[in-house]
């Protein structure tokens, strides 16, 4: 029964009231996978603060048939407009212990969130129906009612009531499976760790699982829809790997009783980290290691160690409102780093997340930046938190603070951080005190002004009065627009001759006294490369960086060279030109990082032009720097190295698309030809680029090869290699025959928005891609999952001239993307940054010197 209750309008309409908090969920529930419908029964033990005549919980999407609170039933009424669900109890609940339980229904909805509902076809074209979860971040509370807030952690107990022939996997192991009197199985899952609602999980349909893994007496396998068992082994031993690691790391066993990774055909995120049942998209963890590129391996490899560091930093320790997600993924980033470096010391891990964090730079240069901590209140701004600022700048940050400290004070603080939090909830200050404490250094200071406010700074070089001077500002794209001046509290490492000088840049300007005998000579500020700011050197102190000193770097040193004179560039401190000067001292270069950054920024270059004799020279320019390099490694050896085989690769399609050479062109037909035949004839990194270069090159029969090649693949990363090839070609009614395809049942709706992103970033007919999704935008947000949307719009920021500035800017006013407002207000400035970049260097692009 249902009625109005009194003072609703008083409560605060996202946080629940905190006087009546659950300890105790025992849950059961019977999905229907063939009509896609699951009803359920919640029992909730609660403890009652204070007397109360009201109960105030989550629940949206669902269907309740009755209240009762303590035996007797209640009055209850759904509050769509609040995601609420609100009970009268017959009498008044006296302060203590009480007992809430709820009947209810719901539907497995196709948005990929809360329980949904995923599909895949057998061997034998028949299709069949998985019912999985994805309660982050507040979707649990249309799974079942419950207090749907990370502060209200609770024991839950799972019973599932499923078909007799399915698989049925939660949180934990199993403890009892009994048959019903229609034949369906009853299976019962042991208590949960004490744990916020976001993390229940629970997946049903036929599946198989891999033999278990003993980790230390931790079972561990992978769970995968049939057929694929082949694809596991990658992903069980980087994850047998990990949990041993982390164990160690943290000095803090495993808090659940088992792990299962699971793999799924239909996933709107990457990975979740629920304890104990962490969830994946299929391309995420089964892998082939023999056809696949060394980046498809380590981003499984990264997505696996990333999930497992969550089970302590997230889910033993959580953050106490939605405000802190920033520093689960933070230091979940940090962490996958730290273990796939342990894992492959060879991949360099530190140094190609330096690469990876040029993203976080890149929107931390906008007016529209945010602070990577800001306030949290409704569910849409939960959504708005899973950005590049979360995860790359927040990680970046956690580097540059280990880099600081020194990494086992750094180690010391965390595990005094988990040990004193273990299941409860922090604020990010409880984390900069435990490392202060441990460490006797500044910690929340330093951190603090990195975290609230927005932005980043550019330290400056020069030399006075034979002193090393330092002074920072904020760094933007539009200068013009920046308004109070801001400090940062900069870890800076300074490298003059031999020695490392560390200081603490806290001020506008600092002077750093060298040794005597250094101070004519290479001075390297961000020596090592993991500070999370831009150098700016001095006409002088740029002048002794030359072609010797610069191969004598570091990596991420030659790395963060490249990539902050394209910052500059963009930002008008460097003309295009001067780039391509600077640019033509890195032709000897032999590392796959350095390479991406000069690769980035041709790219960056070739947008600027459109086809015609300028763009030829540019062409020229291209294979004049590149060519060389990729001469010289020649064909792929049994004995070299992953990052060799892939700076071949990014090498072959650097030349072979931005420098437009048609002997790299020929090739990559031929050994695309071959691998069509045999894939393991030809190594995977050419295959790669190879799929790149022929659909930016080829015609409608490549095309045809190409979509047949993805609706025919046999790994996951086959088939998303070939289907965001179709966004690749060159011809305008190619590119919108695969803006339909996306639209079709041919693609899943977790990756069809980021197919039709590729489209629109196509340098010739983007704008064709973006008109075909203008027009059918009701038609895509009624399809596709809610976190996708202002992913897929990403890259009109590389719609760059006046008139489509207007377009995009008038289309989205009046269809904003509530639940990432800030984000898609970042993707529009930086349109206007790359506009204003192209209209620029117009006027002065020159290519003879």
């Amino acid at each position: 029964m249902a009625a109005t209750v009194s003072g609703l309008a008083e409560l605060d309409p996202y946080r629940l009231p905190t006087g009546v908090r659950p300890v105790r969920y025992d849950l059961r529930l019977r999905p229907s996978l063939e009509d896609a419908t699951f009803t359920g029964t919640v029992r909730i033990e609660l403890t009652v603060d204070d007397a109360t005549d009201l109960l105030v919980l989550n629940a949206d999407e669902l269907t309740i048939a009755t209240c009762d609170v303590d035996g007797q039933q209640a009055i209850w009424q759904l509050q769509p407009e609040t995601e609420r669900l609100t009970v009268t109890p017959a009498t008044t609940i006296a302060a203590g212990t009480s007992i809430l339980t709820i009947e209810f229904a719901g539907v497995l909805n196709d948005k990929l969130r809360a329980f949904y509902r995923s599909t895949y076809v057998d061997d034998d074209g028949v299709e069949h129906v998985i019912a999985a979860t994805q309660m982050q971040a507040t979707d649990c509370r249309r799974g079942f009612p419950c207090w749907d807030e990370p502060e209200f952690k609770a024991v839950f107990a799972v019973t599932l009531d499923v078909d007799a022939q399915l698989t049925a996997i939660s949180n934990t192991s199993e403890i009892e499976r009994t048959t019903s009197a229609d034949g369906r199985s009853v299976i019962s899952f042991a208590d949960t760790m004490i744990m916020s609602s976001y993390l229940v999980a629970f997946v049903v349909g036929r599946l198989e699982a891999t033999e278990t893994v003993d980790v230390d007496g931790i079972p561990l396998r992978v769970v995968h829809v049939p057929g694929k068992g082949h694809l596991t082994d990658f992903g069980l031993d980087v994850g047998a790997f990990c949990l041993r690691w982390f164990q160690d790391y943290y000095g803090i066993a495993y808090p659940g009783d088992k792990v299962d990774l699971v793999a799924l055909p239909d996933f709107a995120a990457g990975a979740m980290e629920n304890v104990g049942c962490i969830t994946f998209r299929e391309s995420l963890l089964l892998v082939d290691p023999a056809t696949s590129t060394q980046d498809e391996r380590q981003l499984v490899a990264d997505v696996v160690a990333h999930e497992l560091a969550h089970m302590w930093f997230g889910d033993l320790v959580t953050m106490r409102w939605w405000n802190g997600i920033w520093l689960n993924e933070a230091f979940a980033t940090f962490m996958e780093i730290a273990a796939c470096d342990a894992y492959r010391p060879d991949w360099q891990r530190w140094t190609a997340f330096g690469v990876e964090r040029s993203g976080a730079f890149e929107t931390d240069s906008l007016v529209s930046t945010r602070p990577v901590e800001f306030e949290v209140r409704s569910p849409a701004d939960c959504e708005g938190m899973f950005d590049v600022l979360t995860y790359q700048k927040g990680g970046a940050l956690l580097r540059m603070l280990e880099q600081y400290l020194g990494a086992e004070r750094f180690r010391a603080g965390v595990s005094h951080y988990l040990q004193l939090h273990s299941y409860a909830n922090t604020e990010t200050n409880d984390l900069w005190d435990a490392i202060e404490a441990t460490s006797g250094e500044p910690v929340r200071r330093i951190m603090d002004s990195w975290i609230w406010q927005p932005g980043y700074p550019i330290v400056s070089a020069s030399m006075v009065d034979g002193a090393l001077e330092l002074r920072q500002q904020r760094f933007s794209f539009d200068d013009a627009s920046m308004g109070d001046v801001q400090r940062w509290a900069i870890p800076v490492h300074v490298r003059a001759g031999g020695e490392t000088i560390t200081l603490l840049l806290d001020d506008a300007a600092t002077s750093v006294a060298l040794d005597p005998a250094a101070v004519e000579d290479p001075i390297v500020v961000n020596s090592g490369g993991h500070g999370f700011y831009r150098v700016a050197y001095s006409d002088e102190l740029r002048a002794r960086l030359d072609s010797t000193t610069i191969a004598s770097l570091d990596t991420l040193e030659r790395y963060n060279l490249v990539d902050d004179a394209w910052a500059a560039t963009v930002a008008g401190r460097m003309s295009a030109p001067e780039l391509l000067d600077f640019l033509s001292a890195f032709g000897d270069e032999r590392e796959h990082s350095v390479w991406q950054a000069i690769a980035i920024a041709l790219k960056g270059l070739s947008r600027l032009l459109d086809d015609g004799p300028e763009r030829e020279a540019f062409q020229a320019n291209v294979r004049t720097l590149a060519s060389p390099t990729l001469c010289a490694l020649g064909d792929p050896t049994d004995s070299e190295g992953d990052l060799t085989s892939k700076l071949r690769g990014l090498l072959v399609q650097l030349v072979g698309v931005i420098g437009d050479d048609v002997g790299v062109q020929s090739r990559c037909r031929e050994w695309f030809d071959v691998a069509s035949a045999d894939p393991t004839a030809v190594d995977p990194e050419l295959i790669s680029a190879a799929t790149s270069v022929i659909a930016a090159t080829g015609d409608a029969n490549t095309y045809e090869q190409l979509k047949n090649r993805f609706l025919t693949a046999t790994t996951p990363q086959e088939q998303l290699r070939h289907l965001y090839a179709l966004a690749e070609f060159g011809d305008e009614a190619l590119l919108l025959a695969t803006c339909e395809f996306a639209m079709s049942s041919d693609v899943r709706t977790q990756n069809a928005p980021f197919l039709l992103r590729a489209a629109i970033a196509n340098r010739r007919h983007g704008p064709a891609a973006w008109a075909f999704l203008r027009d059918r935008w009701d038609e895509a947000l009624a399809r596709f999952p809610g976190n996708t949307i202002v992913r897929m719009v990403d890259s009109v920021k590389f719609l760059s001239t006046p008139d489509l500035v207007d377009d995009t800017s008038s289309f989205f006013a009046e269809h904003p993307i509530e639940q990432a407002t800030k984000t898609l207000e970042q993707i529009l400035e930086r349109q206007r940054v790359n506009t204003r970049f192209r209209l620029r260097e117009a006027e002065r692009w020159q290519l003879t010197h």
